[in-house]
């Protein structure tokens, strides 16, 4: 699997590319270099709906609860889903990098 992204969110085109299946709505989060440092699903969304919304949820690795969500407006907008996405990526990174110095 190839690592692009400093972070990495394992599983979401496919879970783009089913139609969005609720089976398919989480997976790892991992770093550039291969840490898993949690996971992510999306909830909150109608699968037969591409005007609902719903919520992207990041549980840190070893925690129960989600540690950071990110709402998004509209499921099959790209921008509404995108930017959440990205938001939460985002977010994902500072808290890493600030919890692991060596790393910045």
């Amino acid at each position: 699997m190839e690592l692009v992204y400093p972070i990495n969110f394992v599983g979401h085109d496919e879970w783009m590319q089913s139609g969005y299946d609720p089976r398919l709505s989480q997976g790892d989060v991992i770093t550039r270099d291969g840490e898993i440092i949690g996971t992510w699903r999306v909830v909150g969304y109608d699968p037969n709906d591409e005007y609902s919304g719903g919520h992207f949820e990041f549980t840190s690795s070893g925690e129960d609860a989600a540690k950071f969500t990110e709402d998004f407006a509209m499921l099959d907008v790209r921008t509404s889903r995108g930017l959440a996405l990205s938001t939460l990526s985002r977010t994902i990174r500072e808290w890493y990098e600030a919890n692991n110095p060596e790393i910045s």
